[in-house]
Protein backbone atom coordinates (compact mmCIF):
# COMPACT_ATOMS: atom_id res chain seq x y z
CA UNK A 1 0.00 0.00 0.00
CA UNK A 2 1.48 3.37 -0.96
CA UNK A 3 1.58 6.38 1.36
CA UNK A 4 -1.27 8.18 -0.42
CA UNK A 5 -3.68 5.24 -0.04
CA UNK A 6 -2.71 4.87 3.62
CA UNK A 7 -3.39 8.58 4.24
CA UNK A 8 -6.85 8.35 2.71
CA UNK A 9 -7.64 5.20 4.70
CA UNK A 10 -6.64 6.96 7.93
CA UNK A 11 -8.68 10.06 7.02
CA UNK A 12 -11.79 7.90 6.62
CA UNK A 13 -11.63 6.90 10.26
CA UNK A 14 -14.23 9.02 12.10
CA UNK A 15 -11.73 10.32 14.63
CA UNK A 16 -9.51 11.69 11.84
CA UNK A 17 -11.93 12.50 9.04
CA UNK A 18 -12.40 16.25 8.66
CA UNK A 19 -15.80 15.77 7.04
CA UNK A 20 -17.01 13.47 9.79
CA UNK A 21 -15.81 15.85 12.52
CA UNK A 22 -17.57 18.73 10.76
CA UNK A 23 -20.74 16.64 10.56
CA UNK A 24 -20.43 15.85 14.29
CA UNK A 25 -19.90 19.54 15.11
CA UNK A 26 -23.05 20.41 13.18
CA UNK A 27 -25.07 17.81 15.07
CA UNK A 28 -23.67 18.79 18.45
CA UNK A 29 -24.40 22.45 17.73
CA UNK A 30 -27.92 21.67 16.46
CA UNK A 31 -28.71 19.63 19.60
CA UNK A 32 -27.44 22.43 21.85
CA UNK A 33 -29.40 25.05 19.94
CA UNK A 34 -32.57 22.94 19.99
CA UNK A 35 -32.19 22.46 23.75
CA UNK A 36 -31.77 26.17 24.46
CA UNK A 37 -34.69 27.03 22.15
CA UNK A 38 -37.01 24.41 23.71
CA UNK A 39 -38.72 26.90 26.08
CA UNK A 40 -39.72 28.99 23.04
CA UNK A 41 -41.23 26.01 21.23
CA UNK A 42 -39.03 26.71 18.19
CA UNK A 43 -36.86 24.28 16.27
CA UNK A 44 -33.54 25.50 14.92
CA UNK A 45 -35.01 25.74 11.41
CA UNK A 46 -38.01 27.76 12.64
CA UNK A 47 -35.63 30.03 14.53
CA UNK A 48 -33.43 30.66 11.50
CA UNK A 49 -36.46 31.34 9.31
CA UNK A 50 -37.78 33.89 11.82
CA UNK A 51 -34.30 35.47 12.01
CA UNK A 52 -34.22 35.67 8.21
CA UNK A 53 -37.61 37.40 8.24
CA UNK A 54 -36.35 39.84 10.86
CA UNK A 55 -33.32 40.53 8.63
CA UNK A 56 -35.56 41.08 5.59
CA UNK A 57 -38.06 43.36 7.36
CA UNK A 58 -39.54 45.91 4.98
CA UNK A 59 -38.46 44.09 1.81
CA UNK A 60 -41.54 41.90 1.19
CA UNK A 61 -39.63 38.60 1.14
CA UNK A 62 -41.27 35.68 -0.63
CA UNK A 63 -41.01 32.06 0.45
CA UNK A 64 -38.69 31.53 -2.53
CA UNK A 65 -36.39 34.38 -1.52
CA UNK A 66 -36.30 33.00 2.04
CA UNK A 67 -35.42 29.58 0.64
CA UNK A 68 -32.60 31.13 -1.38
CA UNK A 69 -31.35 33.21 1.57
CA UNK A 70 -31.31 30.24 3.95
CA UNK A 71 -30.16 27.83 1.21
CA UNK A 72 -32.87 25.39 2.24
CA UNK A 73 -35.14 23.60 -0.20
CA UNK A 74 -38.46 25.29 -0.95
CA UNK A 75 -40.59 22.45 0.40
CA UNK A 76 -38.90 22.69 3.80
CA UNK A 77 -39.42 26.46 3.88
CA UNK A 78 -43.06 26.01 2.88
CA UNK A 79 -43.67 23.51 5.71
CA UNK A 80 -41.93 25.70 8.28
CA UNK A 81 -43.83 28.80 7.12
CA UNK A 82 -47.14 26.94 7.45
CA UNK A 83 -46.25 25.79 10.96
CA UNK A 84 -45.20 29.29 12.05
CA UNK A 85 -48.28 30.82 10.45
CA UNK A 86 -50.50 28.40 12.37
CA UNK A 87 -48.79 29.56 15.58
CA UNK A 88 -49.49 33.19 14.67
CA UNK A 89 -45.79 34.05 14.38
CA UNK A 90 -45.93 35.21 10.78
CA UNK A 91 -48.37 36.13 8.05
CA UNK A 92 -48.54 35.28 4.36
CA UNK A 93 -50.18 37.50 1.78
CA UNK A 94 -50.18 37.47 -1.99
CA UNK A 95 -47.15 39.24 -3.39
CA UNK A 96 -48.25 42.48 -5.09
CA UNK A 97 -45.89 41.95 -8.03
CA UNK A 98 -46.45 38.21 -8.49
CA UNK A 99 -49.81 36.59 -7.69
CA UNK A 100 -48.10 33.15 -7.63
CA UNK A 101 -45.85 34.19 -4.71
CA UNK A 102 -46.52 34.90 -1.06
CA UNK A 103 -45.04 37.75 0.96
CA UNK A 104 -44.02 36.45 4.38
CA UNK A 105 -43.81 38.83 7.34
CA UNK A 106 -43.30 38.52 11.06
CA UNK A 107 -46.33 39.14 13.25
CA UNK A 108 -45.95 41.08 16.49
CA UNK A 109 -45.92 37.77 18.38
CA UNK A 110 -43.23 36.54 15.99
CA UNK A 111 -41.10 39.62 16.60
CA UNK A 112 -41.34 39.17 20.34
CA UNK A 113 -40.54 35.46 20.18
CA UNK A 114 -37.59 35.85 17.80
CA UNK A 115 -36.15 38.52 20.11
CA UNK A 116 -36.39 36.15 23.09
CA UNK A 117 -35.04 33.20 21.08
CA UNK A 118 -32.16 35.29 19.70
CA UNK A 119 -30.98 36.17 23.19
CA UNK A 120 -31.02 32.49 24.17
CA UNK A 121 -29.31 31.34 20.96
CA UNK A 122 -26.55 33.95 21.06
CA UNK A 123 -25.80 33.25 24.71
CA UNK A 124 -25.44 29.55 23.85
CA UNK A 125 -23.38 30.39 20.77
CA UNK A 126 -21.04 32.58 22.79
CA UNK A 127 -20.65 29.86 25.41
CA UNK A 128 -20.04 27.06 22.92
CA UNK A 129 -17.81 28.81 20.40
CA UNK A 130 -16.31 31.17 22.97
CA UNK A 131 -13.97 28.35 24.00
CA UNK A 132 -11.97 29.22 20.89
CA UNK A 133 -11.19 32.70 22.18
CA UNK A 134 -11.76 35.91 20.26
CA UNK A 135 -8.96 35.58 17.70
CA UNK A 136 -9.43 31.90 16.90
CA UNK A 137 -13.20 32.32 16.71
CA UNK A 138 -12.77 35.16 14.20
CA UNK A 139 -10.33 33.01 12.24
CA UNK A 140 -12.73 30.04 12.28
CA UNK A 141 -15.56 32.33 11.18
CA UNK A 142 -13.45 33.60 8.27
CA UNK A 143 -12.66 30.02 7.26
CA UNK A 144 -16.37 29.14 7.33
CA UNK A 145 -17.11 32.18 5.15
CA UNK A 146 -14.47 31.02 2.69
CA UNK A 147 -15.84 27.48 2.55
CA UNK A 148 -19.44 28.66 2.27
CA UNK A 149 -18.75 31.19 -0.51
CA UNK A 150 -20.26 30.27 -3.87
CA UNK A 151 -17.83 28.67 -6.27
CA UNK A 152 -16.98 30.21 -9.61
CA UNK A 153 -18.87 27.44 -11.41
CA UNK A 154 -22.42 28.72 -11.25
CA UNK A 155 -22.78 29.53 -7.58
CA UNK A 156 -23.13 26.01 -6.21
CA UNK A 157 -21.31 25.30 -3.01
Amino acid sequence: MDNMSHRYDADLLPARSFGYRLWMLRHIWTRRLEAVLAPTGLTHMQFFLLRALEHCAGTQPSQTSLSDLLQVDRMTVSKVVRTLEARGLLTRTTHPGDPRANVVELSEAGRELVEEATELAFAEQDGFFGRLGIERRAEFSAMLDELLAPTSCGGDR
